[in-house]
């Protein structure tokens, strides 16, 4: 049963118009996108964006026709994890992460979750499905592409030569930042698309059921067994 009341909002956000031969932002400019959010019980609340329906180029060179759907403005951050954790539970215990001073990791809450599983990713969504009474659930490997795009056939959704200032690239042994820390969102107001963390996608492996894919851009994936993770790979929601 739904507990959170829903609104219907405008996200403002900083979109990198103009870049140098270096890769820096040289104009920005202030954006809107629609979505809602749902409201999580003592954690920042899950902000979803609108995005619409489009055209997403296959590998084969045809087009297929994306349907809208809502995702994540944000990565799933530790501390919404943490809340989500405090849930009943669905099917599966999901273990909640330390954070501060009593973190070996040095994970803070305001930053993306990691080294979590697919299953475990189920289960968040499960549980927040409950909670709000939407049908919560990881995006396919297509809308995920498709929204890392956003209108796009460049290498990146600024172009097609890497940019630092809009992906943050934790080094090894370093955790994620907290999302938005670069300051700027693709055009559908996504942050942290590209860099920060993988992101896991529904899609199984046809050969191999328990594995699943997890996206590092638009143009690179891997897969990973459902009981497994790793460092460096989180996700974040669909509806």
């Amino acid at each position: 049963m739904a507990t959170t009341r829903r609104s219907f909002l405008a996200f403002p956000f900083a979109f990198p118009a103009a870049l140098d031969q270096q890769g820096r932002v040289t104009r920005a400019e202030d954006r809107t996108a629609e979505g809602f959010s749902d409201a999580l019980p003592g954690a920042p609340a899950m902000e979803m964006l609108t995005i619409p329906s489009g055209p997403l180029v296959l590998p084969n060179g045809r087009e297929t026709i994306v349907s809208s759907f809502a995702l994540g403005r944000y990565e799933v951050t530790v501390a919404q994890w943490n809340a989500a954790a405090r849930l009943p539970k669905h099917r599966r215990a999901l273990p909640p992460f330390s954070t501060g001073k009593e973190s070996p990791f040095g994970w803070q809450p305001e930053q993306a979750v990691e080294t979590v599983s697919f299953r475990d990713c189920l289960e968040f969504c499960a549980r927040l499905s409950r909670l709000t009474g939407r049908a919560y659930r990881l995006p396919t490997d297509r809308e995920w592409e498709y929204a890392c795009r956003a209108g796009t056939r460049t290498a990146f959704w600024w172009g097609d030569r890497f940019a630092p200032a809009l992906a943050v690239l934790p080094r090894e042994g370093e955790a994620p930042k907290a999302p938005a820390s670069t300051g700027y969102a693709n055009p559908f107001g996504l942050y942290d698309i590209i860099g920060n963390v993988d992101e896991w996608v529904a899609d199984a492996d046809p050969k191999r059921n328990d594995f699943h894919l997890f996206r590092v851009s638009a143009a690179e994936n891997d897969w990973l067994s459902e009981k497994f993770s790793r460092t460096g790979l989180g996700f974040r929601v669909a509806v």
